[in-house]
């Protein structure tokens, strides 16, 4: 499939609790349309299971990460629970110069630092599109968790604390999409796209 036709490259950024299908969802617009690609986020964070290093992450150490810091590497960065994420500022421009459309997925407090960087840039700004995907009730992010078997009992109990102050941040986001089936939150997606892209056709 492919974009309506030649415009202007999105940054399309998904923030949402821990287990709202929000990396689901940019995995699969990445695989089913053409000329959309994800951003690989650093972290210092360890590798699970399966996870390749500049794949599914950029792993580094704090010292790494510290460096990126003190140079200005990241677009932005932020601590999430006990671990530290960023994108980097030349991932983002090589693809949007290339007019690749970018889907990625951060935390809350990522997509606010994202915002705050694209005031301060015209064009980053005219390309920026915030979706929150926004779980029905806490209690189906707690089963989602669960049914990953990646956390353990604590860590999830964390997760979903961390998620309480995160859906009350909504309305500060382009579009929400309240979960439903995949496949429904993937056509919410793709309207959002499609409008994006005609919006930018109009926009120049």
């Amino acid at each position: 499939m492919n974009a309506p036709q030649e415009d202007v490259s999105l940054l399309l950024v998904l923030a949402g609790p821990a287990g709202s299908g929000k990396t689901t969802l940019c995995e699969r617009m990445v695989d089913e349309l053409d000329n959309v690609e994800r951003v690989v986020t650093c972290t210092t964070r360890q590798p699970r299971e399966g996870e390749v290093d500049g794949v599914d992450y950029h792993f580094l150490d704090d010292g790494q990460f510290d460096r990126a810091i003190e140079t200005g590497a990241f677009l932005e960065w932020a601590k999430v629970h006990t671990n530290r994420y960023g994108v980097l500022k030349k991932s983002i421009q090589d693809k949007l110069d290339h007019h690749i459309d970018i889907v990625m997925n951060v935390d809350v407090q990522g997509v606010a630092n994202i915002k705050a960087a694209a005031e301060q840039d015209e064009l980053l700004s005219k390309r920026l599109v915030t979706v929150f995907i926004l779980p029905p009730d806490l209690e189906v992010v707690r089963e989602r968790l669960r049914g990953r078997g990646k956390d353990d009992e604590a860590e999830i109990a964390r997760r979903i604390e961390t998620a309480k102050g995160e859906v009350k941040l909504w309305p500060e986001f382009d579009y929400v999409i309240t979960t439903k089936t995949k496949d429904e939150d993937y056509g919410s997606l793709l309207n959002i796209w499609r409008a994006e892209k005609m919006r930018s056709l109009r926009l120049g």
